[in-house]
C-alpha cells in the first residue's frame, strides 16, 4: 500500500471518532427549561440559607467587623458628674437669686426649684442646677461662697466603656439592617421568604432605636452636670418642727393655757348644771327638817 493512501485512511478513522466524541457531548448536555428549573432551584435554596445564616452568624461577622475599628477614646473620657450640697443661708430669697444667676452665667439652668417654710417663718427648699461638665467645679465653688456648706457629696460615674460598646453593637446592627434589606431586594422572592426576612428586619431596627436611645442619653448625662442644693435659713435651736427654742417655748405655754382654759370651761359647765340640782336638795333638806322640829314641839 502506498504512503498517500495510509495517510488518508488515519485522517478518516479520526473524523470519524471526533464525530461520535461530539454527538455524545451534545446528548448529555440539558435542555434550555431544564437549566432555568435548576438556577431557580438553587436561587431559592440559597435565599433560605442565607436568611438562616443572617442571625448569629452574620451577627457574628460583623461583630468582628466593629470590634476591629472601635476608636480610641481613652483621651476623651466620657463621665457623668453629680453632688448634693447643704447650704445654710441667712435669706432664702436671696440665696435663690444668686444660685439662678450664677448657673445662667455658666451657661446652664435650673431644672426644678421648691421652697417651703416653717410654722416660725423660717424657709428652706431645693434647686437643681444643670450646667456643662467643663462648668461643674466653677459652680461649686460659687455656690459654696453664698452661705455656710453643712455637707457636700460629689459623686463622678465613668461610662466610656459602655458608650464604646453601644457603638460597636450600633455598627454591627447596622451593617446586618444592609444585609438584610440587600437580601429582602435581591433573593427573596416567595412570599415566606419575604415575611422572614421582614420580621428579622423589624427586629433589628427596634435594637438599633433602642442603642441609639441609650447613646442619647449617656451623652446628655455626660455634657450637662448635675448639682442639688438644699437651702435652708437658721434656727436657734432646730427641732422637730423646723422652729427655734423659744418658739416651741411659747408653743407649749400657748398649748397649757388652751388646756387650762379647757378645763376651767368644762368646770363652769358643770358648775351651772348642778347648781339647780344642789338647790333642789337644799329646799327639799330644809322642808324635812321643818316638819320634824314642828312635830317635836306638838309633841313637848
Amino acid at each position: 500500500m502506498r504512503p498517500a493512501h495510509i495517510v488518508l485512511i488515519i485522517l478518516f478513522a479520526a473524523f470519524v471518532i471526533s464525530g461520535c466524541e461530539n454527538k455524545q457531548d451534545t446528548e448529555s448536555l440539558p435542555s434550555p427549561n431544564s437549566m432555568k428549573e435548576k438556577t431557580s432551584q438553587y436561587k431559592s435554596e440559597e435565599t433560605k440559607q442565607d436568611v438562616k445564616s443572617s442571625g448569629i452568624n452574620l451577627e457574628q461577622q460583623t461583630q468582628k467587623t466593629g470590634d476591629e475599628k472601635i476608636p480610641d477614646v481613652r483621651q476623651n473620657r466620657m463621665i457623668i458628674k453629680t453632688g448634693t450640697m447643704k447650704l445654710e443661708v441667712e435669706k432664702f430669697e436671696d440665696a435663690e437669686s444668686k444660685l439662678n444667676e450664677s448657673v445662667k452665667k455658666l451657661g446652664g439652668y435650673v431644672s426644678n426649684s421648691t421652697s417651703n417654710q416653717y410654722a416660725s417663718g423660717k424657709k428652706y427648699g431645693s434647686l437643681t442646677l444643670k450646667v456643662p461638665a467643663d462648668k461643674f467645679d466653677a459652680l461649686i465653688g460659687e455656690v459654696s461662697g453664698f452661705g455656710k456648706v453643712m455637707s457636700q457629696n460629689i459623686q463622678a460615674s465613668d461610662i466610656t466603656e459602655e458608650y464604646v460598646d453601644l457603638e460597636a453593637r450600633l455598627k454591627t446592627q447596622k451593617e446586618l439592617e444592609e444585609r438584610l434589606i440587600k437580601l429582602l431586594n435581591d433573593k427573596a422572592s416567595k412570599l415566606a421568604e419575604v415575611i422572614e426576612v421582614e420580621e428579622k428586619l423589624a427586629s433589628v431596627r427596634q435594637k438599633i432605636e433602642s442603642i441609639e436611645g441609650r447613646m442619647k442619653l449617656l451623652k446628655s448625662q455626660s455634657d450637662l452636670s448635675t448639682l442639688t442644693v438644699s437651702v435652708y435659713e437658721p434656727s436657734m435651736l432646730d427641732t422637730s418642727s423646723g422652729g427655734g427654742f423659744f418658739y416651741e417655748l411659747w408653743q407649749a405655754v400657748k398649748k397649757g393655757l388652751k388646756g387650762f382654759t379647757n378645763v376651767l370651761a368644762a368646770s363652769i359647765t358643770i358648775l351651772i348644771a348642778i347648781i339647780p340640782i344642789v338647790v333642789f336638795v337644799l329646799f327639799i333638806v330644809w322642808l324635812i327638817r321643818k316638819i320634824f322640829f314642828r312635830k317635836k314641839a306638838k309633841t313637848v
